[in-house]
């Protein structure tokens, strides 16, 4: 492989390595609930199918994930998907507070990341709670209550991600690119992991669709702490729209 492919700009100078990137830490609050069915379709990228539940997961994490950065503050939905007889989930929404963890999400694998403030998860006796904000500017809210332990199994999505990356034409001339990938995280593990009574608040949606979403009724709500690796995707297909 050339020494360059995959590098972001500037090629000549990259602002960080090349995959593939291991999570030293990712501490998470995660909260699973209903959503609005057609929004959900809405907002699921051809050719990946919404599952035929109306549920997606968001969460808020303290992250640190080397080589692009070493702690930053992040919040996504999380949204179970299905291809053919495939099925993981993708990221209709994701946010991440330094500009490296912005680039490598959404240069190399597509995902839809933007900035946001830095912020820690707050915590008071069996209390947890996390928030989105931009400026200042409330967008999202997570809390949850800690009862009891939980296993792997009981959590919402597994490894397995899939993104439809798009590439704009800057010449109205020329179509836009479009690449499905999917990508399994390596090495998962599950370093303490517990789970609770749930809550999930959407506020000032800005350019996003968050408050059409609609959340619903709360299904679960888990914290804990993890590691992984994020490797290189593999692209299943590219075409040009």
């Amino acid at each position: 492989m050339s020494t360059k492919r995959g590098a972001l700009m500037p090629v000549w100078s990259p602002p960080f390595e090349r995959p593939p990137f291991p999570m030293l830490s990712a501490e998470l609050l995660l909260v699973e609930f209903e959503v609005d069915r057609d929004e959900l379709q809405r907002i699921t990228p051809a050719p990946l199918q919404p599952e035929e539940h109306n549920r997606v997961s968001a969460f808020v994490g303290r992250c640190s994930q080397l080589s692009h950065s070493l702690s930053y503050h992040e919040v996504a939905i999380v949204q179970p998907v299905r291809f053919g007889d495939k099925r993981g989930v993708t990221v209709p929404y994701i946010w991440t507070s330094t500009d490296t963890a912005m680039l490598a999400g959404r240069e190399l694998y597509g995902m839809p990341k933007m900035i946001c403030d830095d912020d820690h998860i707050r915590k008071h006796g069996n209390d947890v709670a996390g928030y989105l904000r931009r400026n200042g500017n409330l967008m999202l809210e997570l809390s949850m209550c800690i009862d009891r332990p939980a296993s792997v199994e009981s959590l919402p999505f597994g490894a397995d991600f899939t993104f439809v990356r798009h590439l704009p034409s800057p010449d109205p001339e020329h179509p836009d690119i479009k690449q499905h990938l999917w990508v399994t995280l390596q090495d998962f593990k599950v370093n303490s992991l517990w789970a609770g009574r749930g809550y999930v608040a959407m506020h000032h949606p800005f350019s996003s669709g968050l408050t059409a979403l609609k959340p619903k009724a709360v299904t679960g709500a888990w914290y804990g702490t993890f590691s992984w690796v994020l490797p290189w995707a593999k692209v299943l297909r590219q075409w040009e729209e």
